[in-house]
């Protein structure tokens, strides 16, 4: 196409545009034009253009070539590229799932088993236990065995048996917990008057250690819980409070509503500041942050069935320590609506 340009007018000389007319044939030359440049695409019409050196006799030369096919070959390039993309990443998708789970099945079938053997051994040893306790107690309460070495032992007996009693009532807590077989009756409960009678309880122990407790519990904060397990988590950290608190040391219980929707339960004691090693192992099972004092008894399982009764009633349990001497356990339970 050849473009006559004197004073600022187009005009087609020239026309060899297939099935194109004159006046659209400006048209494309003033489109090509207000683009500027020497070569460019008007990509609504489907063409690319080149435009030639100004001649001395003011016309320009334009060549169009139709880009129709091509666009319509790149459209359906991308489209096939985006089917093939994406059924690739679902094969990769589904292949990944397939051997990470090819991988993880040798340990998860021997986490189970160990799962299985735990709740087993402790199952087959509470009944033993209990039948050691009660002969237990029948010797002690029997008058002919005379007070000395032989009633010592049967004290000694009895205490390890209630000692091994214990660890298999824990072991299986957590092996239930652990199966799904192990889940909170939930029904509303007042808080308050738990924390309450742990604290009860708890007292003439915290007196006769040397120390000092000093609570302070909101009234009527409700929250839907299981009762007895709730009694237990109270139990747990007023426990480990008490055994990990310094000499004539003192004990702090807050239990008070946390915005609108949430119970805070707080049990402080003066102790060896936790670390933060310590503190990211402190929920594991059968661990015990306190080397230096082994021999306190207990055998690491209370914070994690604290943790697994906080878990199964919606709440979170967190740990602080402000560094110098007070480490801080942090129940939050989620106040009955």
């Amino acid at each position: 196409m050849v473009v006559d340009k004197r004073q600022g007018n187009y005009s087609v000389v020239k026309n060899q545009l297939l099935n194109t007319e004159s006046r659209e044939a400006e048209t494309l030359v003033s489109l090509a034009e207000s683009m500027g440049g020497e070569s460019g695409t008007l990509k609504d019409r489907h063409l690319r253009y080149l435009r030639g050196k100004t001649m001395p006799d003011q016309t320009v030369r334009y060549v169009f070539a139709d880009i129709y096919e091509e666009q319509n070959s790149l459209y359906w390039q991308l489209i096939h590229s985006s089917i093939i993309g994406a059924c690739s990443f679902a094969v990769l998708f589904l292949f990944s799932i397939l051997l990470s789970r090819w991988a993880v099945k040798p340990v998860e079938d021997a986490w189970q088993q160990q799962r299985q053997f735990v709740a087993d051994a402790s199952h087959e040893l509470k009944t033993p236990l209990t039948v050691i306790l009660s002969n237990a107690d029948m010797l002690e309460k029997d008058r002919d065995i005379p007070e000395g070495k032989n009633r010592q032992r049967i004290s000694h007996i009895k205490a390890e048996s209630l000692r091994m009693k214990q660890l298999t009532e824990s072991l299986l807590t957590l092996a239930r917990s652990d199966s799904g077989q192990e889940t909170a009756v939930c029904a509303p409960v007042d808080l308050s008057f738990i924390v309450n009678s742990s604290l009860m309880t708890f007292e003439p122990l915290v007196f006769d250690m040397d120390k000092h407790i000093i609570y302070d519990i909101e009234a009527s904060l409700h929250v839907n819980g299981d009762e007895k397990k709730l009694r237990q988590l109270s139990d747990i950290l007023l426990d480990n409070a008490c055994k990990y608190s310094l000499d004539k040391g003192s004990i702090r219980v807050t239990l008070k509503k946390s915005g609108t929707k949430e119970a805070l339960l707080t049990v402080s004691n003066e102790g060896t500041p936790l670390t933060k090693e310590e503190i990211r192992h402190l929920f594991l099972r059968f661990y015990r942050a306190d080397t230096a004092r082994s021999n306190i008894p207990g055998y690491g399982l209370g914070l994690s069935i604290a943790q697994s009764i906080v878990s199964e009633h919606g709440g979170r349990i967190d740990v602080s320590t402000d560094g110098s001497r007070v480490n801080s356990f942090m129940v939050r339970l989620p106040l009955q609506e």
